[in-house]
């Protein structure tokens, strides 16, 4: 519902919009219609016109263009002289209009009003515009207010007061000036002339403002505006005021000229004023005759009945004079008579007392209407205070809501740059660890054998070609990730081409196939190849590129597929496409990873546990893409993935076959134990790693391998006899070295089997993790295999001297006893072969308390067995029992330790640095220690 607001708001805007198209459209309709029928000038095509448009009114029951009808039928009837008739339509008008048409609703009453008064019916008429007057005050219609003035002006000047009517023309004409309404300003003029000129006031210095004010009218920027009614009338004013000022050469000629405009265009009451002044001149000046003529024009024009009443008074006035200055006594008496008869009809004494009366009314009236506009005034500023207020704290509200909003936006912008430069340097790092893992684990395989066979120790034939063969396979290997890197760079450069050769596509298949064959038996993986290709198809092919892909898909499924599973690879050309597809059942892909697999560097949520830099794929899919090919997947999480790679066949000549690569076949040779003892459990998922460190190790201790954590944990647990050692990798599936070690360590019985950690995860971090789970030892990719068994041989021959002690142990044992008195800590050492949680906690401790005094070369028991709140021989007793070390050689061993952190740390360059750092008196003797406990050279290091 709530949604829908916002729609209904659209909706009302847009029906509201219409509506007021509409009614402007309607307006403008209206408004053309009415100009057309005040253009008609013949009586009969205007009234038939009128009761055309009064039916378009009617039909469309427009009550407001009905009444904008009548009143223009009112005003054409009264500017030709039918002020009765003009009188009625406008009466009628403004019994109809509404105050939604202001215009017409005041000009309507004003013209009931002026009428009223040329009727001579002047109390209803001053009743009629002060009703308007105050109409319009309270409507607040500024410019039909105007109107008002001018007629309540024109009334008090009809019934002989001009200067009451004074008031209301000023403020006609100020109110016009600052409306800038001109039509009302020159009436206003017109008005004040009136008034000074007035006969019963008028004197020189009048008659000269009335005069100033009606030439104002006529300055050539109003003469423009003026319409030929307003020319006509204002002329015949201006005459009667040179009349009065005896310029009456020029009076005849602008009343004359007033005439003519209203001969023209009919308008009869006007050009009866124009003719009675002329008229009057005539009489004035004694030409009496001239003076009857123009008076029988003006009688003659307009029927007595409709004719406005006061002129008609002064009419007959001046025809009496006339005629008795002519001599015809008779006709002046006449028109004697008829002028008493006439004056005494209009009773101006009553008329006089009911304006007055109307006057103050008004007066009182208005009062009272500017003390509720000053109290709506009051109220309206009190309510625009309070709106300003409340719009000022909306406003405080909404910038505050939009400071807010925006410092939340770049709060989150700058929270996702965070995340981002986070998730980026979580990449990186990431990366880099694979990559080194990648780099280390072919270096090893390549630096190993190649010391075995600088050994010169004796070592048959067939071995020989084992190494060789190893050493060449991991620097193809590392040749290809170096080439991978390269390639990446390239495909950012958009640099990298295809370089399409004849390859024999059949064959190509079959030697990238058998190259992953080993470590398919190596994981025991049901390992196919069906290959539809007919022999010698030879195709146009990027046979490097072809390689890479094949070999990241295939790697890929023989690393993600569990012992015992399968990988199928299907090969064929079909519809012009080269085909191969690689299933395997192994652990899938989630759905929500499988979009951004071939996002380089993109490595799912597996961590760095399966080892690999994220960018096989991305390179696989660029490949492809590049030679006009596509790779698609298909994956169910926890029951396999299908790749199938497509590139389109362009067929070669048979003859230009290049050269078929030779098939270097891997060493598939069992891991056999040696007739040794001791018991080592190797944990390593590579398999060339794995041959290699059995190749090291098998001399000298019996060798039982797992491919991973979790199935060296399952070997542990179904062994009757605990191994002596175990040498595990870190990066692997399944269950990672990290993990192995944690289990090892918190089990009670596995917990006393050391561990040598192999990692190529050579920083701080991964070694201190590996620390404080437990770790006995830790050797970083690449290693010979002197430095493997020197340790191998360190940690099992501790392990074992945990079990008895030595004669040098009872020599040191005997000198700890002499210095103490008898007691119950001077019992032997009991042996056993348990070391619990508890006890490798208590180590953990032990190991921090030496190091405080690493650098010191007088740290001896006697300090130690202080710091550990322990005898002497508890502590002898407790140390032995958990390292198979006595005290001395565990300094020493701590010693040794901290030396082997400088030199990896690369901040020293020496081994005079060295040795002293870890607290060896002469280098000399660090150096045959460091050989011995390490199997290597200290100078080899550094």
């Amino acid at each position: 519902m709530l949604r829908q607001i916002p729609v209904l708001k659209l909706i009302a805007v847009f029906m509201l919009a219409l509506s007021c198209t509409t009614v402007f459209a309607q307006q403008n309709e209206t408004a053309a219609l009415l100009n057309k029928y005040r253009q008609i000038k013949n009586a009969d095509s205007a009234d038939n016109y009128a009761r055309q448009l009064t039916a378009i009114a009617k039909k469309t029951h427009n009550k407001i263009f009905e009444a904008q009808v009548l009143f223009a039928q009112s005003y054409k009837a009264y500017i030709t002289g039918d002020e009765i008739r003009a009188m009625d339509l406008a009466y009628q008008a403004n019994k109809i209009v509404s105050v939604k048409d202001p215009a017409t609703y005041t000009r309507s009453a004003i013209m009931v009003a002026n009428l009223l008064g040329r009727r001579g019916r002047n109390p209803e008429a001053m009743k009629a515009a002060f009703t308007i007057l105050r109409k319009t005050d309270a409507q607040n219609w500024q410019r039909e207010s105007l109107a008002c003035l001018i007629s309540i002006g024109n009334l008090y000047r009809s019934i002989g007061d001009p200067f009451k009517g004074r008031p209301y023309a000023l403020q006609a004409m100020k109110e016009s000036q600052a409306l800038k309404d001109t039509t009302m300003y020159l009436a206003s003029l017109n008005l004040l002339c009136s008034i000074y000129s007035y006969t019963s006031i008028e004197t020189p210095a009048y008659n000269k403002i009335a005069l100033a004010y009606q030439e104002a009218i006529f300055k050539p920027e109003y003469v423009a505006t003026m319409s030929a009614y307003d020319k006509a009338n204002y002329l015949s004013n201006l005459g009667r005021i040179y009349r009065k000022i005896d310029r009456f050469d020029t009076a005849k000629i602008v009343l004359k000229q007033s005439v003519a405009i209203s001969t023209r265009e009919n308008f009869l009451a006007v050009k009866k004023h124009s003719l009675n002044e002329l008229m009057t001149i005539e009489i004035d000046q004694h030409h009496y005759q001239a003076g009857i003529d123009y008076a029988q024009q003006v009688l003659a024009a307009q029927p007595e009945a409709q004719s406005n009443r006061i002129q008609t008074r002064d009419i007959y006035w001046q025809l009496s004079n006339a005629y008795w200055g002519v001599g015809n006594y008779k006709m002046a008496f006449e028109y004697k008579s008829r002028y008493i008869d006439l004056k005494d009809s209009l009773n101006d004494l009553n008329k006089d007392r009911v304006a007055t009366e109307l006057a103050e009314k008004y007066k009182a009236d208005k009062r009272l209407l500017l003390a509720a506009n000053q109290k709506r005034e009051a109220t309206l500023q009190r309510d625009l205070i309070i709106a300003i207020a409340i719009i000022l704290l909306l406003a405080s509200i909404a910038t505050f809501r939009w400071f807010a909003s925006k410092k939340k936006r770049e709060n989150a912008v700058l929270n996702e740059r965070h995340r981002q430069l986070a998730q980026l340097d979580t990449l990186k790092t990431r990366f880099f660890a694979n990559i080194s893992h990648e780099l280390r684990t072919p270096l090893t395989l390549i630096m190993g054998p190649t010391e075995q066979l600088l050994n010169k120790a004796p070592i048959d034939e067939q071995q020989q070609q084992t190494y060789l063969q190893a050493v060449f396979r991991n620097s193809k290997k590392l040749l290809n990730l170096v080439d991978e890197l390269l390639d990446l760079g390239k495909i950012e450069a958009d640099t990298l081409l295809v370089k399409l050769k004849p390859v024999d596509i059949a064959w190509f298949v079959n030697v990238i196939y058998q190259g992953f064959a080993s470590a398919a038996a190596y994981k025991n993986i049901a390992f196919t190849l069906l290959n539809n290709i007919a022999q010698d198809s030879f195709v146009q092919l990027d046979a490097d590129k072809f390689e890479k892909i094949v070999n990241n898909l295939l790697s890929n499924a023989i690393k993600f597929t569990q012992l015992n599973g399968s990988v199928h690879v299907i090969a064929a050309i079909n519809d012009g496409l080269i085909e191969l597809t690689v299933m395997d059942n192994g652990k899938g892909i989630p759905d929500d990873e499988l979009p951004l697999i071939f996002n380089r560097y993109y490595q799912g949520n597996r961590g760095v546990a399966e080892g690999g830099t994220g960018i096989g794929l991305a390179i696989a899919l660029e490949f492809s893409e590049l030679m006009g090919g596509t790779i698609t997947v298909k994956s169910n999480p926890g029951r396999g993935s299908t790749f199938k790679l497509s590139l389109p066949e362009i067929p070669a000549p048979a003859e230009t076959a290049t050269e078929k690569l030779s098939i270097v076949t891997p060493n598939t040779e069992e891991i056999a134990g040696g007739e040794a003892e001791k018991l080592i459990l190797l944990v390593e998922d590579h398999h060339e790693m794995a041959q290699y460190i059995s190749s090291i190790l098998k001399p000298y201790y019996r060798i039982v391998t797992a491919h991973n954590g979790q199935e060296a944990l399952d070997q542990l647990k179904l062994m009757s006899t605990l191994p002596d050692l175990i040498v595990s990798d870190v990066m692997m599936p399944e269950m990672d070295g990290f993990t192995l070690l944690k289990h090892i360590k918190q089990d009670a019985v596995l917990c006393r089997v050391p561990i040598i950690m192999l990692t190529a995860l050579g920083d701080s971090q991964n070694k201190l993790r590996a620390l404080n789970i437990g770790v006995d030892d830790y050797l970083t990719k690449p290693f010979v295999s002197g430095e493997l068994l020197a340790r191998a041989t360190n940690l099992i021959g501790n392990a074992t001297q945990r079990l008895s002690l030595t004669a040098t142990d009872e020599q040191e044992l005997v000198e700890l006893s002499s210095q103490e008195p008898a007691s119950a800590d001077n019992e032997p050492v009991a042996e056993t072969s348990y070391v619990s949680p508890s006890d490798l906690l208590w180590l953990t401790s032990l190991e921090t308390t030496v190091r405080k005094y690493i650098g010191k070369s007088l740290l001896n028991v006697a300090i130690l067995s202080d710091d550990m709140a322990l005898s002497e021989r508890q502590l002898f007793r407790r140390i032995k029992q958990t390292t198979g070390l006595t005290p001395n050689m565990y300094i020493r061993n701590i010693r040794l330790q901290i030396a082997r952190e400088a030199i990896e740390s690369g901040r020293y360059r020496t081994i005079s640095e060295i040795s002293y750092i870890a607290g060896f008196e002469t280098p000399a003797y660090f150096s045959k220690l460091f050989k011995e406990q390490y199997g290597r050279d200290v100078t080899e290091l550094l």
